[in-house]
């Protein structure tokens, strides 16, 4: 389907990467999953408006864990020993 486009959000070392097509092309890097998504859906919007298939996909934020977590469970744990 030539007048298909897809906007794919994904998260790379700690920041979104908009691509289009599922090229290797960077369309843009955001700080935020919202801003990413934020502009794939205004891309989107336009080729609709222009005639032509638009879809957004947004992968799954990455899963982390905050530091302080770490070091606490390790010190329960040493102590519970």
């Amino acid at each position: 389907m030539a007048d298909s486009n897809h906007y794919y959000v994904r998260p790379v070392a700690g920041v979104w990467h908009v691509t289009w097509n599922d090229s290797p092309d960077l369309i843009s890097s955001c700080p935020s999953q919202h801003e990413a998504v934020a502009l794939a859906q205004l891309l989107a919007r336009h080729m609709t408006s222009q005639g032509r298939y638009a879809e957004v996909h947004v992968a799954e934020p990455e899963v982390r864990r905050p530091s302080w977590g770490r070091k606490g469970l390790a010190a329960a744990a040493a102590v519970a020993a």
